[in-house]
């Protein structure tokens, strides 16, 4: 049994649902899938984060 995060519907469905387009999963539970957006909202963050570092190292001459 798969559970998934719906966008549309911003709540949890089982198996099928929704296309894949509009889902985030599949997760082992219930529980993971209710909690996929906040921990995609924290990576992305975390990712960002990383991003704006990197944007401060000094490129070295001819590279991009």
């Amino acid at each position: 049994m798969s559970w998934f995060w719906c966008l549309d519907h911003k709540a949890v469905e089982q198996d099928f649902g929704c296309g894949s387009t509009t889902r985030i999963g599949p997760y082992a539970t219930q529980a993971e899938a209710a909690s996929a957006v906040a921990r995609t909202r924290l990576r992305e963050g975390a990712q960002k984060s990383r991003d704006a570092q990197d944007a401060q190292i000094p490129k070295l001459p001819g590279r991009k």
